[in-house]
């Protein structure tokens, strides 16, 4: 079966199978979208949706946003968050869930998943002007951080009509990942616009999906997504490699170096499943390794390490999570998972420059020792 020829008819006739509208999310923005909307109306959509509740509830009380008092009721949470604000956080903690199902492509929809939440933050980031110079976003923060993570949702909607064939046709699944990921990338603007269509998103969100690669007004996006490039790319993230991208100045290529080492701790505000640091692990062999997921720890031991990071041999089987949070030795740092057979490579994500230069160390020293 010629999957490819399959998946591009599928696309360009919109045949493709659409995840059902987060309805809670659309509303809230069709909402805030207006200019007379009403805060009775949006504590509505709220209460009716207890997942998005308690995501609320959570990041009312977390230490980021914390007051003098506990937050136990909805419209004190709204106040405390603003109403874009509880937008953001329902389109994030929803697609949390969506994103991440299991399936043959599971590792690709995380790393969908992954990106969007870094686009999302650097989005909001870049909407807040630095010392001496504008914002990259025109728009506000919260708005910002939504468009930043749904502009490329075409690619969870190419990932899924994939996965329906490989379901069926096990014996066509005969890509790498990145071969995969390059057909997901050629197709997902069309596929976005299916959804745009079936979701009825309001605008700003559906100009987003649908013409981010054009020249004009998403120009910024194109920004988000270089700055994504370079997390996925290299462990740490400098502002001179920052420098390196021409709409963004040096004092804005310097905040933003400064808060990159912050995503993983944002993107768990979103979604609790990642693990955390933790430094009450006791002393390892040199070859011994634990990783925590979030909710359970594996153990496994060093194969090899090189410039890409780690390839380790686990003792018992890991469920799939787009980061974990590695112990080695001296080293403690969030790595990216990804999955070769019985074996995964990760590679460290999101290092501050204290972390990276010890990465640099230790691995160097592996190496000479070797």
């Amino acid at each position: 079966m010629d999957v490819e020829a399959v998946i591009r008819a599928r696309v360009k006739e919109r045949s493709v199978r659409v995840p059902p509208a987060p309805t809670a999310c659309v509303q809230l923005s069709s909402l805030l979208a207006q200019e007379d909307w009403s805060m009775a109306e949006l504590e509505r959509i709220v209460r009716a949706d207890q997942a998005i509740t308690a995501a609320m509830l959570r990041m009312a009380n977390s230490a980021l946003l914390r007051g003098r008092e506990p937050v136990t009721t909805i419209p004190a949470a709204v106040a405390r968050l603003g109403a874009r604000g509880v937008m953001k956080l329902a389109w994030a903690s929803t697609a949390s869930n969506a994103l991440t199902s299991g399936g043959p492509l599971l590792a690709l929809k995380q790393r969908a998943w992954r990106e969007a939440l870094v686009a999302a933050h650097v989005a909001q980031w870049l909407a807040k002007p630095v010392a001496g110079s504008t914002a990259i976003s025109p728009l506000d923060p919260e708005t910002s951080f939504v468009v930043g993570m749904l502009h490329d949702i075409g690619r969870v909607v190419v990932a899924s009509a994939l996965e329906d064939l490989l379901v069926k046709h096990p014996e066509a699944d005969v890509r790498t990942d990145d071969g995969w990921w390059a057909l997901i990338e050629d197709l997902h603007v069309v596929a976005g616009s299916a959804l745009v269509e079936a979701w009825q998103l309001p605008h700003p969100l559906a100009a987003a999906v649908a013409f981010h690669h054009q020249l004009g007004a998403w120009d910024w996006l194109q920004v988000v997504n270089e700055v994504v490039a370079q997390v996925e790319g290299q462990p740490h993230v400098t502002p001179d490699s920052l420098g390196l991208i021409a709409s963004l100045d040096t004092s804005t290529a310097m905040e933003l170096a400064g808060k990159l080492p912050e995503l993983v701790s944002a993107i768990r505000l979103i979604d609790p499943a990642l693990p955390s640091a933790s430094d009450d692990a006791s002393p390892y062999e040199l070859d011994a390794i634990q990783l925590s997921t979030g909710d359970s720890v594996v153990h496994g031991s060093l194969v090899s390490a090189d410039a890409g990071g780690l390839v380790v041999a686990l003792d018992a089987p890991m469920s799939t999570r787009m980061l974990v949070f590695v112990r080695i030795g001296s080293q403690r740092f969030h790595a990216r998972v990804e999955k070769y057979g019985n074996q995964v490579r990760l590679r460290p994500w999101a290092l501050d420059a204290s972390q990276a230069a010890s990465w640099a160390g230790w691995r160097q020293a592996l190496l000479a020792a070797a």
